[in-house]
């Protein structure tokens, strides 16, 4: 096990844990996004109880290499985070022990982020895949590539209020899809275990 990821994973929370905290943690309103936990706690919430994988989602989840280890990068401002990650629960628990999923704070330490840039930036969620080796099979995030161009063109607008008001487009985005992207993507992910 000689990835950063790999050095991480012993001391990183179970999934589920992670997310339980997101509804106990203090929301002291000190850090610059505290203000978004309360509206995460309801999106997980809501997708814990409304989410469906899909068939192909539930047969690539059991046909998983068994050993397959999921580690998340995450905060729990995270709005991303928040519609993402009760996916990634979902299909850890669909995989019936093939997949372990653990996650680290990124603000926490981030020599872990910083090994996983995104276009040169710290984005989360950051899903990276780890076989029973500790090696690297596959990364993935911050969102799905849909989601990722619909911010990438919200931000391009040469409205500048526009540009920097990307949030409710992405959300309505993610309750429209229905986290299908998200699915399709890690059916991927899952083929380079």
């Amino acid at each position: 096990m000689n990835s950063i990821a790999a050095q991480f994973w012993p001391n990183a929370l179970p999934l589920h844990a992670f997310l339980e905290e997101l509804f106990t943690c203090e929301v002291q309103g000190e850090a610059p996004y505290d203000h978004y936990i309360p509206l995460n706690r309801s999106r997980v919430k809501r997708i814990r109880k409304q989410l469906k994988l899909s068939e192909a989602m539930i047969q690539a989840a059991k046909q998983a290499q068994p050993g397959t280890k999921w580690l998340v990068i995450n905060e729990h401002w995270c709005g991303d985070g928040a519609q993402i990650l009760p996916v990634f629960e979902a299909v850890v628990e669909a995989s019936e022990g093939r997949i372990e999923a653990r996650a680290c704070y990124r603000d926490a330490d981030t020599d872990l982020i910083d090994g996983f840039l995104t276009n040169g930036g710290r984005s989360i969620p950051k899903l990276v895949q780890l076989n029973d080796q500790g090696e690297v099979t596959q990364t993935w995030g911050p969102r799905p590539q849909t989601a990722m161009a619909l911010v990438r063109s919200v931000k391009s607008s040469p409205d500048p209020e526009v540009a920097a008001n990307y949030a409710q487009p992405l959300h309505a985005w993610y309750t429209n899809d229905r986290q299908a992207s998200i699915q399709e993507e890690l059916i991927a992910v899952l083929a380079q275990a």
